[in-house]
């Protein structure tokens, strides 16, 4: 695993650097830890095990999971890879990799992700109101999940990333915000940018994915040149640290 550096302007030393097992810095803000696209079940077999170390090694004590937990390829609104299982096998093979994640954290915050709400969205096309839908808890059986479109914590803005864009989504939409951000949704990105200014700073975070590249539902960028970044996130009293993967 390979730590990205934060920055060495604004890096305060004494606050940031992980102590395992204690609280950094003076007060009581969270240690969050943002697990990056799932995609369920086309999640890359390494990526629990080195989030769980991530976890760990920081001492989080608040997850949250920045969306597209599940990839719904069988309902896609795009042309679907001839290996891909039908609707509820492919839904029967991501309850086998979820709950797993489930076990591992049973209380998390979920950024719906555009994944996420394909049900949703077809329901919509088709004239079903969402008073009709189950529920994300009811249908991933996850009663300790929190299923939003966004959440702020410790003045952080964390959303799944739709309707960024550019080389670094995630700062692009902190500055439109005036407020630091984090997304996922970026499969090939995994950033932290910073911007200050006289009186305040704010940063972009791109939390990269954990998805297998090889799944057949990620096969459509199979001719990409940029491939997936398998990576998570985390924030301590309000700053990031992104890690990555070693494949």
């Amino acid at each position: 695993m390979c730590t990205l550096p934060y920055s060495r302007l604004t890096v305060n030393l004494f606050r940031l650097l992980p102590i395992s097992g204690k609280r950094i810095g003076p007060n009581d803000m969270a240690r969050v830890l943002v697990i990056g696209d799932l995609h369920c079940p086309a999640v890359h077999p390494k990526y629990m095990q080195f989030v769980k170390k991530i976890q760990k090694k920081y001492d989080t004590n608040r997850t949250v999971f920045i969306g597209d937990v599940v990839d719904h390829a069988s309902i896609s609104f795009h042309k679907k890879h001839p290996e891909n299982p039908a609707a509820m096998d492919e839904y029967r093979q991501a309850m086998t990799e979820l709950k797993k994640w489930i076990k591992a954290f049973p209380e998390a915050t979920v950024t719906i992700g555009n994944h996420d709400e394909r049900v949703a969205r077809l329901a919509a096309d088709a004239g079903i109101p969402d008073h009709y839908l189950r529920t994300y808890k009811d249908v991933y059986g996850t009663p300790k999940w929190d299923w939003v479109p966004s959440v702020d914590i410790d003045g952080v803005h964390y959303y799944h990333g739709v309707g960024s864009g550019g080389v670094y989504p995630a700062f692009n939409s902190a500055k439109m915000r005036l407020q630091s951000v984090v997304v996922g949704h970026f499969h090939s990105v995994a950033s932290i940018n910073w911007i200050c200014g006289p009186t305040s700073r704010i940063f972009g975070m791109s939390v990269g994915s954990g998805v297998d590249r090889e799944h057949p539902a990620m096969k459509y960028g199979s001719a990409y040149m940029k491939k997936p970044i398998l990576s998570c996130g985390v924030v301590i009293d309000g700053h990031p640290y992104l890690e990555l993967l070693d494949l």
